[in-house]
């Protein structure tokens, strides 16, 4: 058995489950991918949209090779028709551009399963500057 069916068979993926991976040291930071399927070729498919590069195919065999651990699977809960519903529409999507605000990894597969274009961690990441912001600023005329 090759190594695309043995991550596929190992994790149990179906057309549109996600999954999440690290993507800093601590694990604050995660990377948000869709399992397509295989083509005719064979080939497991993950679509994923990548900074610098945009919404693109990935085979299953080099989306693992450099993870170390996956932080969850989110296994899509519709039935076999929305599945290849959510496969068309990520196609939809090959060649759209990265944005880390507008349209990350994790807004990519929010919208493609979700209808909804947002992101959590770039929520909380802003949320989080934004106070950081207000209180230097604040510490900064502390005293005068």
């Amino acid at each position: 058995m090759n190594r695309e069916l043995q991550l596929v068979k190992h994790f149990n993926l179906e057309p549109g489950d996600r999954l999440i991976i690290p993507k800093s040291l601590l694990g604050l930071v995660q990377h948000h991918a869709l399992y397509l399927g295989y083509n005719n070729l064979g080939a497991h498919l993950i679509c994923e949209n990548v900074f610098g590069v945009g919404v693109k195919l990935t085979r299953v065999e080099d989306f693992f090779q450099d993870v170390k651990s996956v932080t969850r699977l989110e296994k899509f809960q519709g039935n076999n028709f929305e599945r290849r519903q959510i496969v068309q529409k990520a196609l939809t999507k090959l060649g759209k551009p990265y944005s880390l605000i507008n349209y990350n990894c994790e807004s990519f597969c929010n919208d493609i399963q979700h209808n909804v274009i947002r992101s959590p961690q770039v929520s909380a990441g802003l949320l989080i500057g934004f106070v950081g912001l207000v209180f230097a600023l604040s510490n900064s005329n502390y005293g005068k």
